[in-house]
């Protein structure tokens, strides 16, 4: 039975995504929002090459995204399935001075005790051998990295159980790649990716993932694990900048070419959805979505069932999964923005819907929770008291859509951090704890 099922994921060849999150580039914050369009159980659980342990591409064909310090070729080793590629650029000078100041302020960092023994400047750092290496054409030697053509393109941390599974193509690799070819390398995979962003663009970045992806718009979003750089960089600076990352701002001024172009085709194709003069390019992405999605689900659309969070998330204003314990079982926060909306498609009928909520920043903004299917608003009850309560509230067949979309969307009238509300150091913007939301058909 094994061998037949083993023999079945070889089989499987659907192409799955990887994420090349080079370090610094808001890619822990991107990674939450990726994450929500697959089902947990799909998600490659590892995102450092240390923790990868005993690799089975076999195994691992049942995992529909890879994310994390990879580099642009490394995961290949991880499995066989054809992958679909994105990542996430930074202007090299700022890249450089956040890795600066995160080896400054984070002590199990290998530098960090001498960047502060010798009291090292932005320009010290830039220029000391120890620590040249952290920021010197960082992303190309990323992008470049793989285990059989540039595996020095970065240093890598691997577990003996890697290392033994790798031992035969690392005893196989050529001599070193030359700092031009890597160039070439990190433009191919720009080239080849699905959708690449730029950190200084963001918001618009992810507007042209949602469009490429037929995915809905993310909206206002909270980019944690950032610092703001508001530094003007002096002559010197600039000087060891552009001699350190020479190949990074050539990969850098190519891919914003590139970018640039395919935001231009983004908003031109978006014009088929524009009905009325000044409708925004949020507005634009979420016809977008409908229509493809309508069609892709039009003959599996649902009646009676119940959603959990370890499934895919449409929907926008939500943060990551989390796991209750000892249920096992996923959870997660409303938020950053007061209003959070989730998209089901279903069989237009008459339908009785629970909400299990297991937390809120207060009584009070539970209380007086706003809840509306498709613009409606609707009354909800509970019987419960606290903050752990299952509301109940009734969805009439009419207020679904033709094409069986319910967008259900829960508004608190106030957000304040997690730190705030609950005395942790967790700094994201919050109002509810949603568990689970049930769906059940009614004569």
């Amino acid at each position: 039975m094994s061998h037949w099922f083993k023999f079945f994921q070889q089989k499987d060849r659907k192409p799955a995504c990887y994420f090349a999150h080079i370090p610094k580039t808001a890619g822990t914050s991107f990674i939450v929002l990726l994450d929500r369009f697959y089902q947990a159980n799909q998600i490659y659980p590892h995102q450092l090459w240390r923790d990868a342990g005993c690799i089975d591409v076999v195994d691992n064909n049942k995992y529909r995204l890879y994310r994390g310090h990879f580099g642009g070729g490394g995961v290949d080793v991880l499995t066989d399935r054809p992958l679909t590629y994105l990542t996430i650029l930074r202007n090299p000078h700022s890249l450089a001075l956040s890795t600066y100041q995160f080896v400054k302020r984070e002590s199990n960092t290998k530098v960090h005790q001498l960047l502060n023994e010798l009291n090292m400047s932005f320009s010290d750092f830039l220029g000391h051998p120890m620590t040249q290496p952290l920021v010197q054409n960082r992303m190309v030697r990323n992008l470049s990295f793989d285990f059989k053509k540039d595996p020095a393109a970065q240093e890598v941390f691997l577990s003996a159980e890697t290392i033994e599974y790798l031992q035969p193509i690392i005893q196989n690799h050529n001599k070193p790649i030359s700092e031009s070819k890597r160039l070439q390398r990190a433009k191919a995979f720009i080239k080849r990716c699905h959708w690449f962003g730029l950190l200084e663009r963001f918001e618009e970045s992810l507007q042209l993932l949602c469009y490429q992806m037929h995915w809905p718009p993310f909206g206002q979003t909270q980019k944690l694990n950032t610092h703001n750089n508001k530094i003007e960089f002096k002559d010197q600076e600039m000087s060891l900048l552009s001699k350190v990352n020479q190949q990074d701002s050539e990969l850098y001024a190519f891919s914003e070419a590139v970018f640039v172009k395919k935001v231009q085709q983004m908003k031109h194709g978006l014009q088929r959805f524009m009905s009325q003069p000044g409708q925004g390019i949020d507005e634009l992405l979420d016809l977008s979505y409908q229509h493809h999605h309508a069609k892709k689900v039009a003959n599996s659309l649902n009646v009676s069932f119940k959603y959990g969070f370890d499934q895919i998330l449409l929907g926008n204003q939500w943060h990551r999964r989390e796991l209750m314990h000892p249920e096992n079982e996923y959870f997660r926060w409303t938020g950053p923005g007061t209003t959070s909306s989730i998209d089901f498609w279903l069989k237009p009928q008459n339908y009785d819907i629970s909400i299990r909520v297991i937390n809120a920043t207060s009584i009070d903004v539970l209380n007086q929770l706003l809840i509306e299917i498709n613009g409606q608003q609707v009354d909800w009850q509970t019987s419960d008291t606290g903050v752990v309560r299952i509301l109940q509230l009734s969805c009439p067949e009419v207020y679904i859509k033709d094409n069986g979309l319910l967008r259900l969307t829960m508004t608190c009238h106030s957000m304040i951090s997690h730190q705030e509300a609950f005395d942790s150091d967790d700094e994201r913007l919050v109002g509810l704890a949603v568990h689970w939301i049930q769906f059940k058909h009614v004569s």
